[in-house]
């Protein structure tokens, strides 16, 4: 199996710079695709006189040809997904806040349905998201991979301050004042360094938390088509090699554990780091047209047709406030179905 990626937006640390969303596209395939896409690629190309893909040389509908066209080229080669991960960088400030402090396994003050439930985690993130500002949210990303605890415990004194200045006493609030409190008395235990040793690994940049994300669908799709990841291929850059090497290695523990327990082979050759610049590799521009579709709003009903057609075999993710609110919303709603007896899909 094949998997070919491209991304857009700034993949360093910074997470509070004017470019807020972080995307990752990546054609899933059983089957090399680069020869096919190549055929499709090659001639259109030359006649612009250009030697890689870059969407500033096409008018949209020569982007929807080209997008249909290289389309008809991967579906003749065999099963394919695109996988799309989109963030919304200064929100990982609040999800990774959240994901170290509320943590039933590290934190004794929290209750296990806080963080392992959904809806509640949700909840927990909204919440402490409205509270907080960006001084606070910059405090925490700035003091917790360099293990500064101070910074960390300044950062949720801030976030404490907002949340009483409310005046409220929801519950939610409490459970956030008691996980807040455990961790002053216990700050070494919500460290970076303490984190890696209990979890075995820490996704802190949005590109590495991408990888991991795009590694889980990875694996998801190999298990549909009963195959397994043969290598991946994507642009040089150093920042996404790096990001790419490690969300490997983290993930490849994690198959392991559970190579036992299911039909897959032991040795799980998961995204071999063959780095193929988008120059040298139709299928990484096939890759980065797709992402570039995904995110661009149609001007004209054929450039719609195209990206319809592309969703139709996205498997997406998405890491910002909105989808966090829409998961709560979805939650409360089956809930209340439940509860008037009313069983079936939600729409």
């Amino acid at each position: 199996m094949f998997a070919y990626a491209e991304e857009t937006g700034n993949s360093g640390r910074n997470i509070f710079d004017e470019n807020e969303y972080f995307r990752l596209g990546a054609i899933l395939t059983v089957n090399d695709i680069a020869p096919a896409v190549d055929a499709v690629f090659t001639p259109l190309l030359a006649e612009k006189g250009i030697d890689r893909f870059d969407p500033r040389h096409w008018s949209e509908e020569e982007l929807a040809k080209l997008g249909h066209e290289a389309l008809d080229a991967i579906e003749c080669v065999g099963p394919w997904a695109f996988s799309l991960t989109e963030i919304h960088k200064p929100y990982m400030a609040t999800t990774k806040l959240v994901d170290v402090i509320f943590d039933a396994e590290g934190n004794e003050r929290v209750l296990d349905f806080w963080y392992f439930e959904e809806l509640y985690r949700h909840i927990l993130c909204l919440t402490i998201d409205r509270a907080m500002s960006l001084p606070a949210a910059k405090q925490f990303w700035e003091s917790y991979p360099l293990d500064d605890v101070d910074g960390i415990i300044k950062s949720l004194d801030l976030v404490a301050e907002e949340l009483r200045a409310t005046g409220s006493a929801r519950a939610v609030h409490k459970v956030i004042f008691e996980a807040f409190e455990f961790a002053r008395l216990n700050p070494d235990k919500f460290t970076r360094t303490h984190t890696m040793k209990r979890k075995g690994h820490d996704e802190s940049t949005p590109n590495a938390l991408a990888f991991a994300q795009l590694f889980q669908t990875v694996h998801d799709f190999a298990a549909k088509v009963a195959g397994h990841p043969d290598r991946s291929m994507h642009d040089k850059r150093k920042e996404f090699r790096t990001a790419h090497g490690r969300a490997d290695a983290n993930f490849r523990k994690t198959f392991q554990q559970e190579a036992a327990r299911t039909n897959f082979p032991e040795v799980y050759d998961l995204a071999k780091l063959k780095m193929q610049s988008s120059k040298a590799n139709s299928g990484v521009q096939a890759a980065g047209l797709l992402l570039w579709a995904t995110q661009r709003t149609p001007e004209s009903n054929v450039l719609e047709v195209l990206r319809d057609r592309i969703t139709a075999q996205t498997v997406d993710y998405y890491i910002s406030r909105r989808m966090s609110e829409n998961i709560v919303h979805m939650q409360l709603l089956k809930q209340k179905l439940e509860r008037a007896g009313i069983d079936g899909p939600l729409q």
